[in-house]
């Protein structure tokens, strides 16, 4: 049961993270439209003791140049809900923290406090990000363990976005 409570919060914590950098919108920043790779790696280190890591890799058609608009998640599921990003502006980027909450049927709720720096980089064509979540679980059948989660993500543009097939 731990574990699929650990698939269940790293599942949320990459949609909240995906969440925070769509949502978080570096004031003068403009990416360059076109097709991009996102790479994303998370360890997890449980309270308890031990440590798993995991990366997932991501292709998105960037249209809009406006960091905002970037169209990794269209909506976060109705059961998370997320504080709007504090944004604040710093010598490499940006400064974002939010905190979300997923609640669950049987009423568990995972809460995650989440604190990233956004680094824009070569002319709008490079995204990379790197920060912290701290997960807890209220409402569990069983105790299960805080946990610490360290992030980073990087993107960059590799191409043109392949159109419809006519």
């Amino acid at each position: 049961m731990k574990s699929r409570h650990q698939n269940l919060a790293s599942a949320l914590l990459v949609l909240a993270l995906l969440s925070a950098l769509a949502r978080a919108t570096p004031p003068s920043t403009k990416l360059q439209p076109g097709l991009w790779l996102f790479h994303y790696t998370s360890t997890v280190q449980m309270f308890a003791g031990g440590t798993r890591t995991i990366n997932q890799t991501s292709r998105e058609c960037i249209k809009n140049a406006n960091p905002a608009k970037i169209p990794l998640m269209a909506k976060l599921p109705p059961n998370i809900q997320c504080t709007a990003p504090a944004l604040e502006v710093i010598a490499k980027g940006y400064h974002v923290t939010m905190a979300c909450a997923a609640s669950e049927p049987n009423g568990m709720v995972t809460h995650l406090d989440e604190d990233f720096v956004i680094m824009p980089g070569n002319g709008g064509s490079q995204i990379s990000l790197a920060g912290t979540v701290h997960q807890r679980i209220t409402g569990a059948p069983v105790s299960i363990p805080a946990a610490t989660v360290h992030i980073s993500a990087q993107g960059h543009r590799i191409g043109l976005c392949l159109g419809p097939k006519p």
